[in-house]
């Protein structure tokens, strides 16, 4: 800004009265050049009627600047060659006057733009703060030379920055239908210090023309865009947000579809097994496994029957040989001596039968055939032997934690032990103790499984048993 209290220069006063007064004219040579009135009023006498017609030379233009200024700036400034500008005399001192020779082609010609104002060409990692930084600028100062910025970080490599570098102030670009004046008088800038800042006469800018008012900072623009900034931000944590709650969602949507296509596997399966038990072949199944425990019990009491019969016979013998023996009373006559029979032990001393051969009284039972009897007892009851053999298992297999011995076809059986007294490979006698009851496996309550296979079918132990 000028200083006002200094006394103003005669070349001051004459651009002054001259920001309303510009003379352009299409002068067809040098010779016809009007000179520079010396009195402004006189422009203000009448004139006389004119006719208008097209003019086929050359356009011209006149303009005034002060001593500073050399043909080659202004040359630069309207884009034409040094020698198409002629410096004209001049009454005044200090003041020039240049006619310009302007190209029919040029007639739009090429923007004006301040002089002190700079492109910058933006560096790869390069910001608007850091750009402003090193120019010596605030952020405001370089938007205000750039208002056609959307954002304060849409910034790319190769892009051009405008940059003021002596006065500062907002960048306009004349639009159709505006013009300096009006745009110096719509901002309220000083007309003779935005005179000086864009070194040429406001009048002579014409629509495309880049008009620097100086003082004047573009600050409602910069909140704008920290404002832009600050809802593209909210509006990306609201994404992440909408994002992570709508993978919670799905995720949630994935686990309850997978439950029910469980329990609709579950379900089927359960149907299936509902149909598979009233199902006629499982009802023959049943049929075939009753008709083999009848004929099972059938051999097992003929062959019972058979046992005593041939007890009841040796009985008698041993009594006969009892008489004979009598009867050779100091004689060394050797007998046949007869010792009672093999047969079946119950495995316990104490116990309560619960469960019967082949009967549904539990659910489990009603599943899976009961190919055995249960012996109820305290845990820790001890299990003896029904019947000497072999140790073929001893551990955790069908029953839980069992025991099983073999002795020519037959297999006992002894189930859900809490703990067991022998071990596989051990050959073992009747009443020899093979473990304890237990509740071992799938069991409703302590108790032996007791069972037993001949040629691999289950009899009924009660059968067997004495």
């Amino acid at each position: 800004m000028p200083d006002r209290s200094r006394p103003v220069s005669p070349s001051r006063l004459l651009i002054r009265n001259a920001l309303t007064l510009t003379l352009l004219a299409s002068l067809p040579s040098a010779a016809d050049a009007l000179p520079l009135l010396p009195d402004p009023t006189a422009l203000l006498q009448p004139v006389p009627a004119v006719s208008l017609k097209r003019d086929s030379a050359a356009p011209t233009l006149l303009i005034v600047t002060d001593a500073r200024q050399t043909s080659a700036a202004v040359a630069r400034r309207y884009g034409v060659p040094a020698e198409a500008v002629d410096l004209l005399p001049a009454r005044e001192p200090g003041v020039r006057v240049r006619r310009i020779k302007l190209n029919s082609e040029q007639v739009a010609a090429a923007p004006v733009r301040p002089t002190s104002v700079i492109d910058h060409t933006v560096r790869p990692g390069e910001s608007l703060d850091l750009i402003a930084r090193r120019f010596r600028l605030t952020l405001v100062e370089l938007l205000s030379a750039n208002l056609e910025r959307e954002s304060l970080d849409d910034l790319r490599a190769g892009e051009t920055v405008r940059i003021p570098t002596a006065e500062t102030g907002v960048l306009v670009r004349i639009k159709p239908g505006q013009t300096a004046l009006s745009l110096i008088a719509g901002y309220g800038a000083d007309l003779q210090a935005t005179a000086q800042a864009n070194g040429v006469l406001p009048t002579e800018l014409g629509v495309g023309d880049e008009l620097l008012l100086p003082g004047i900072l573009a600050q409602n623009f910069h909140e704008q865009l920290v404002e832009r900034r600050e809802n593209e931000e909210k509006a990306e944590a609201d994404a992440r947000i909408l994002a992570q709650y709508t993978r919670f969602t799905q995720w949630k949507k994935d686990r309850e579809r997978a439950r029910l296509e469980e329990k609709y596997a579950n379900q089927a399966k359960y149907e299936a097994y509902l149909a598979w038990k009233t199902s006629p072949e499982r009802q023959r199944q049943i049929a075939a496994y009753q008709r083999q425990v009848q004929f099972e019990a059938a051999q097992a009491a003929r062959r019972t029957r058979e046992r005593e019969a041939q007890q009841q016979a040796a009985t008698e013998r041993a009594a006969a040989t009892t008489t004979a023996a009598s009867s050779n009373v100091g004689r060394d006559v050797p007998g046949n001596r007869v010792t009672a029979g093999g047969g079946l032990a119950w495995p316990m001393r104490s116990y309560r039968l619960t469960s019967r051969y082949a009967e549904r009284d539990i659910p489990f039972h009603q599943q899976v055939f009961h190919g055995g009897i249960d012996l109820a007892a305290p845990t820790g009851t001890p299990i003896y032997a029904a019947s000497g053999g072999s140790v073929t298992q001893s551990g955790y297999g069908d029953y839980g934690l069992n025991v099983f011995t073999a002795s020519g076809n037959s297999t006992l059986v002894y189930g859900h032990m809490s703990r067991t007294a022998v071990s596989a490979g051990q050959t073992v006698s009747r009443g020899q103790l093979l473990g304890y009851v237990g509740c071992s496996g799938i069991c409703t309550g302590p108790h032996l499984h007791f069972e037993i296979r001949l040629g691999g079918q289950t009899v009924d132990p009660l059968a067997l048993l004495p």
